[in-house]
């Protein structure tokens, strides 16, 4: 770029900043100024990506190269008053964290961009401990410029042998619990979390525990103040905020922890258009996906809270230019997923799949409203044709295939869809393979027990996670949710062979497909309904499972050696099934697929019929409880009413 034209962009780029600064206030005597720079949930969006605006258009946002190109400026022009962090989930969601364990493709980009630190967010330990360990390896033999990683409250199992690896690992890059860097004469320390929700998100770290994060803070604080006598402390949380207070972890950690500065806050993927202010205590957070660029300015005054000077979360958009030496890293690691992952699948990234005449509802609106999806439908019937497909004539009816909400990572947008798009919708997890992407796998329960699968949404998803609402395919549900929790189920048909619905049979077994971490999910259901509900996988006999990995569907069911069946490439087949519409020669979406259809229904009622009638152990048991309660309570005012009579007479 020539020099005039840098200068001109650099100059408006700070007036609009300037005029987007939600605080402005002046430097006072002794004060000095920093400048934060920071990411969040990057999730290996490495390229911009098409986003759904307010008004239905769509916009390109997003992109490591633009990233870079914003941060290296306000390094020029803020000098060494700026520190650039990230706070985790760097990694895990598209095509690029393909190469997590062979190119540690996103790390070694934050050292390209000039990142100071970042920490670890639960999708990161995705690829397990030694997924991660090897990741970590690789970046530190390839990359000469890499992030500090701080990491405050991750307990490594000492007897767990697999940990062996991780540990070296981590010693060797190193990865901390502080750092200390100073900044224009500001001595600050640094240090990072992962909070309890996130962790709970962890399914593949069973020998990495993770401590409490409030105490893990508080003892890490404690050192910064005390040993290393630092002037301002900066915690890379990986907890979140939430607007319903007792679940904002983050504004929790700042009244218990108030001694922290600032909090730049990942994991929930909020946006905070303006700072939380708790005590002395700055909450900042800048959305997911490299869509905005967070940038906080603050004077800092010893013995005094920080001041925000200024704040913006600064939109990404296509206006904004590439850093040429990113790109080009970028463009090479898209050149090593088509060799390296993609071909194995006789697929390119960029490779037209499908099209839409219509936008998908998006990501977002479905977190925020949980409900059946058209997308979810599309998805979770693609499980089912592509275990037919799979089998082929040794095929066995499927009767439930369910999708999780929460692993539904992105939608469709009208126009053209790519290999990449369809990755990035179903982008989560690894098989027993290695591979990236969760296979898919099918068990049997009875028909009580798919009752009780059902019940997650009805019960468990409205109080525990956003994410466990679910999406089926094979039955049709009602229920009531003003019925006692975990007996809201009111009615259930299942699909046969044959394309008609018929009443659930409590006796019979039914054949379930999910993928591998919802199935494994299955016990979770037993731990947070305290065992009200329980489901126990079994095998066409009715043998109960001991390893769910026994029950993984491969692409050539006839071999186990064979790949596995990627909830993915189910998806990407069945989108390839589809006619073709405008006869242009790709594979349109059906309509029936721009919204739900009806597959399960809330139907609140307080009539009394609907809400015993039909009811379980459970129902019935809570009643006959209600009951004796209500005699005995009624005992006792017989009883004292006596007694006060009695007394009253003396």
């Amino acid at each position: 770029m020539k020099p005039v034209k840098y200068i001109s962009v650099l100059f408006l780029s700070l007036f609009f900043m300037f005029l987007s600064g939600v605080y402005c206030v002046a430097q006072g005597p002794g004060s000095r100024e920093l400048v934060i720079i920071f990411t969040h949930d990057l999730h290996s969006y490495l390229l911009p990506h098409r986003v759904l605006t307010q008004d239905g258009q769509t916009e390109e946002v997003g992109g490591f190269a633009k990233l870079a190109y914003l941060i290296k400026e306000q390094r020029i022009y803020h000098g060494n008053k700026a520190l650039r962090l990230d706070v985790g989930d760097f990694s895990m969601g598209t095509l690029f964290h393909t190469s997590f364990m062979t190119k540690a493709s996103e790390l070694s980009l934050l050292g390209h961009m000039g990142y100071d630190v970042t920490t670890f967010g639960n999708h990161d330990f995705d690829f397990r401990t030694d997924g991660l360990a090897k990741m970590l390896q690789i970046a530190r033999e390839r990359s000469k410029y890499l992030p500090d990683i701080v990491a405050s409250n991750i307990i490594l199992d000492k007897k767990a042998p697999e940990v062996k690896t991780l540990r070296q690992a981590f010693s060797e890059y190193p990865v901390r619990e502080y750092k200390i860097i100073e900044r224009n004469k500001v001595r600050i320390g640094i240090f990072g979390i992962m909070g309890k929700d996130a962790a709970d998100d962890t399914p593949f770290t069973k020998s990495v525990k993770f401590a409490d994060p409030v105490s893990s803070s508080k003892r890490v604080v404690n050192i910064l103040l005390k040993k290393e006598k630092v002037d301002l402390i900066i915690c890379l949380s990986h907890s979140g905020t939430s607007p319903v207070k007792e679940k904002s972890e983050d504004e929790i950690l700042a009244q218990k922890v108030p001694q922290i500065d600032i909090i730049i806050s990942g994991h929930t993927h909020t946006i905070l258009s303006k700072p939380i202010k708790v005590g002395k205590t700055v909450i900042v957070s800048s959305g997911r996906y490299g869509e905005h660029l967070g940038i906080l300015r603050v004077y800092h005054t010893k013995g005094k809270p920080v001041r925000v000077a200024s704040y913006d979360v600064r939109k990404i958009t296509a206006g904004i230019p590439d850093d040429r030496i990113v790109s080009e890293e970028i463009a090479n690691y898209k050149d090593i997923i088509n060799n390296k992952f993609l071909s194995s699948y006789r697929l390119s990234f960029d490779q037209v799949i499908a099209e839409s005449g219509f936008n998908m509802e998006t990501i977002l609106s479905a977190y925020e409203n949980p409900r059946e999806m058209g997308l979810g439908n599309m998805i979770a019937d693609s499980y089912r044709y592509a275990v037919r497909k799979a089998e082929g004539q040794d095929y066995e009816h499927i009767h439930l295939a369910m999708e999780p909400l929460g692993l539904i990572r992105d939608s469709f947008l009208k126009g053209k869809i790519t290999t990449a798009d369809v990755f990035q919708v179903l982008s989560l997890g690894i098989g027993k393979d290695g591979a990236a992407g969760y296979p898919l796998m099918s068990f049997y329960v009875t028909g009580k027990e798919l009752k009780d699968i059902l019940e997650v949404e009805a019960s468990v998803a409205p109080f525990k996670k956003i994410g466990a609402h679910l999406q089926v395919s094979g039955v049709k549900f009602t229920f009531n949710p003003r019925r006692i929790l975990f007996d809201r189920v009111t009615q259930v048909s299942v699909e046969n062979e044959k394309g008609d619905y018929e009443p659930l049979d409590y006796d019979k077994l039914y054949r379930v497909c999910s993928n591998l971490y919802a199935g494994g999910m299955i016990n979770y259901i037993s731990k947070v309904t305290y065992g009200l509900l329980s489901i126990k996988p079994k095998d066409r006999e009715g043998n109960c499972l001991e390893d769910l990995k026994q029950a993984i569907i491969y692409t050539d069911n006839s071999s186990g050696k064979d790949k596995e069946l990627k909830q993915w490439i189910a998806l990407l087949q069945y989108m390839r099934s589809f006619p073709d519409t405008n006869k242009n020669g790709i594979p349109d979406i059906p309509g029936k697929y721009s919204s739900p259809e009806g597959r399960y229904q809330a139907k609140p009622s307080l009539n009394p019929i609907k809400l015993i009638g039909g009811g379980n152990l459970i129902t019935y048991g809570v009643l006959i409880t209600g009951f004796i309660a209500l005699c005995v309570f009624i005992f006792l005012a017989w009883f004292a009413a006596v007694k006060i009579r009695k007394y009253a007479k003396k």
